[in-house]
Formats: C-alpha cells, structure tokens, sequence
C-alpha cells in the first residue's frame, strides 16, 4: 500500500474508510497463511471433481441435503489448503509440473481460463475444453450437465488412470439467480439492454454486497443453490464412474475476511481452504452421454472470444 496513493485517496473515503484501510492491510500481513505446497496429485483419488469458489463453510451448509456427504462437522474437518487462490493460478500450479503422471490424467473443464494456461504444449493426455462447445450465453455460464457427460466417456473410455472433472458452480452467476450478478440489469434480463459494460457498473456481486446494494443472507442462499446445482451433477456422476471420487474446489471465495471479496489469488483461509470429500462411486449407468463436440452448433465458431466468456464470469481487466 503506497503512501502517496493512500493519502491522494483520503478525501473520497473519508477518516472512517480509510482507518478501516489500514486495519485490513495490518491484518493481512499479520494473519494471512501460505498456499499449500503439496498439489492433488500427491493424493489418492480417481476421479477429483471440482466445484469452482467453494468455500468449505458453505459446503457444510448443505452438506445434510445430500446422505451421500458426510456431516457438516466432518466437512469442515476435512478441509485442505489448495495451491492457488484462482482458477488460473490452480491450473498454473497443478498442471505446469511437468509431472510424467499427467500424461495419464484426463482433464474436463468447463473453466475457460485453460485457454490462457493450457496451450497445445499441456502434459496432460486429455484437455477437454467443454466450455467451448456447451457454453449457455444466456446464462453467461456453463451448466453442469454438459461436463459430467463428457466426464463420464472420459472415464468409460478407461484411457487415463486419473479424471479431473471442472464445474463452473457455485462460482457466479447464480442460475436461479441472475439478477444478482454484477454486469446485468435485472429488469432488462434476456434483453440486448440487459448487457452493463464493466465501467459502469464497477462492481461485481461480492463488492455489491460490501457496499450495502445487496444483503449478505440474500447472496449466500444464491451461492448455495448454485452449489446444489452443481452437487446434483455430482450425484449423477458419482453413480455413472467407477473408483474414488474426491470433491474438492480449485480455491475457495472470500466475503468480507480481512476486508477482502471474490478470490483473489491471495492466501487468506476463506479463499485457501477448500473442501476435500472422500466417496466411493460405482458405475450404475444410469446415464448414457448425449452431448459430443462434433455434435456442436456448426454455426458458432469453436474458438469463442474467451474474454467475453470469462467476463460473463465476472473477471474484467
């Protein structure tokens, strides 16, 4: 924090803010931990499915939804630190190692950072962009469905001994939800009017709610309907794949800790612990995949403007 631009800001914050300001800073020098050293191929899994900016706290909230999860108790206990505290950051951290064992892992996103940090020289033997062929752009996301399809070939096809599975839920924009998402106008939704360029509005969900334009209560049970969302795909593809399925997040999302919002790759414990769920799952093939990549639109052009994709996510440069 530089001095000069601390100062030049004081008059537009004010003394209050701007005391605020410093405890925060203090506080993260003071209190903020390190990314964990060690990535998930040090550990004993088949398939890892990730649920993107899952905080453990709120895993434990709707843990007692689902009698497949363990209690909120053991969810909480069971948190690990991850390496990153961003999705581009995780794949960088995971993924760029060099690891001769990532050639027998297969990789199923729908994140479309992969495009910035996987090129065609990634080690792994399976990069599946799924995002690039089953985004919903009136979601301004990817549904579930479309990735646990292709996870479950990818693991029937039996060619990798490892498969990572990338969900875009709970991350935002909530589903049932978009009206909470920063970038939207609500009334307009569904509309070319919806569309607000990131200047004007100049906040994403998270900093709505600092500012006191959202409740707090009201966007928690958003982002927890958008995690059951992506647990119900869980549960679809728990039941089609065979092995130990661990269910994790790439990073967690920070809400007000240490005057901090979203997930900055910044290690405090909100964003850097991540939930970590051992389940046994047995493919009952109850679900035959319906969606391939040639199976795409012909018209929409595979090579999509990944920054309007990830804007729609609520990144802005």
């Amino acid at each position: 924090m530089g001095v000069g631009r601390f100062a030049r800001k004081l008059p537009e914050r004010g003394v209050r803010r701007s005391i605020e300001v410093v405890v925060e800073w203090l506080g993260r020098r003071l209190w903020m931990g390190d990314f964990a050293d060690e990535t998930v191929f040090e550990r004993e899994w088949d398939v890892l499915v990730l649920l993107d900016a899952c905080r453990v706290d709120l895993m434990a909230d709707v843990a007692a939804e689902y009698g497949w999860l363990p209690s909120p108790g053991a969810v909480e206990a069971g948190a690990i630190d991850s390496v990153a505290g961003s999705s581009k950051e995780w794949m960088r951290r995971t993924f760029l190692s060099r690891d001769a064992e990532l050639e027998n892992t297969a990789y199923v996103t729908g994140n479309p950072f992969s495009a910035e940090i996987l090129d065609d020289e990634h080690p792994l033997g399976l990069v599946d962009e799924v995002w690039r062929y089953a985004w919903d752009d009136d979601l301004g996301s990817i549904r579930p469905e479309p990735i646990t399809d292709r996870a479950i070939r990818a693991c029937r096809d039996g060619d990798f001994d490892r498969v990572v599975v990338h969900y875009m839920q709970p991350h935002v924009p909530f589903l049932d939800r978009p009206d909470l998402h920063a970038g939207y106008r609500p009334d307009d939704w569904g509309s070319p009017d919806s569309v607000v360029d990131a200047d004007e509005t100049g906040l994403n969900v998270w900093g709505r709610v600092r500012e006191g334009d959202l409740e707090r209560d009201e966007v928690w049970a958003a982002y927890a309907d958008n995690l059951r969302i992506g647990l119900d795909a869980v549960q679809t593809l728990r039941r089609n794949v065979d092995g130990t399925l661990v269910l994790s997040s790439d990073h967690g999302n920070a809400m007000g800790e240490l005057g901090i919002w979203g997930h900055p790759d910044t290690p405090v414990s909100s964003i850097r612990r991540v939930p970590w769920i051992e389940l046994e799952a047995r493919d009952e093939r109850t679900r035959e995949p319906t969606i391939e990549p040639e199976a795409m639109d012909d018209e929409r052009p595979v090579d999509a403007d990944v920054q309007d994709r990830l804007a729609s996510l609520g990144y802005t440069e």
